[in-house]
């Protein structure tokens, strides 16, 4: 941390692969006190190895009881969250009127469900100026072909966080909108041809194919969310993250 930047406590849920990762790994070498959450524990497990510390929690945020859970054993580790970060995500990749109901379910479930019902959870023991951080997604803004139901779970978390700050203005929930960033696990599961079609109709309707690297968005966001704790006078509602030109190698 720079000088004059404490290390805060942290709960990162989805710390297995891609931003949550990186973001935990950083956190970790900066000094912060970080608690790892996700479904795969051997992941887990190789993450606290590699970063040389970070406690393991194992959850689905599919399951309302693990959502609870996972906080409260985060918090008996912590004592209080300074920060939570909800990086937990999938998305199905199919024409619109071919997604079946169990993938729009869990899209929902993932990136909307257990979004709440986390940060629900972490309410009461959050520190007094401690904030809670959604990974949100540029496709709210955008019509990308084959990600219906992945935007419109985005674009669902988004009203969410609006009525986070509505209802509870003497909190900060901050939206990190997240441009295309890799290496992550996000396209893994997708159909090797509809991912094709999607990509030319991507870039046939002007969507920029350029890119992130994960480890440089692991590193600023855990960079920018200790700045943030430190000053909790100033809010900031919205983060956008967008790549600096460069194609997708």
């Amino acid at each position: 941390m720079s000088q004059g930047i404490s290390s805060p406590r942290i709960l990162v849920v989805g710390a297995s692969a891609g931003i949550g990762r990186a973001f935990a790994k950083h956190s970790i070498a900066a000094g912060a006190q970080v608690c790892v959450a996700a479904r795969r524990r051997e992941r887990l497990v190789e993450l606290c190895d590699e970063a040389g510390g970070g406690h393991i929690v194992t959850g689905d945020v599919s399951s309302a009881a693990d959502c609870r859970r996972l906080v409260v054993e985060a918090a008996e580790h912590l004592g209080e969250i300074d920060v939570l970060l909800y990086a937990a995500g999938v998305a199905a990749m199919s024409p619109i009127e071919a997604i079946e109901p169990d993938l729009w379910r869990r899209d929902f479930d993932v990136n909307v469900i257990g979004a709440n019902l986390v940060c629900a959870a972490a309410l009461p023991v959050l520190s007094p100026n401690g904030l809670v951080a959604f990974i949100s997604s540029e496709s709210t803004a955008e019509t990308r072909w084959g990600l219906a139901s992945y935007a419109a779970s985005k674009s669902a978390l988004d009203a969410s966080i609006r009525h986070w700050r509505h209802e509870h203005p003497e909190r900060r929930f901050q939206r990190i909108v997240m441009g295309a960033t890799i290496p992550t696990e996000f396209g893994d599961q997708f159909p090797a041809d509809v991912l094709h079609l999607a990509l030319d109709r991507w870039i046939a309707s002007g969507i920029s194919m350029a890119a992130m690297e994960t480890d440089d968005v692991g590193r600023q966001l855990s960079e920018l969310l200790a700045v943030m704790w430190n000053h909790p006078n100033v809010d900031v509602p919205d983060l956008c993250l967008d790549p600096r030109g460069g194609p997708w190698a």
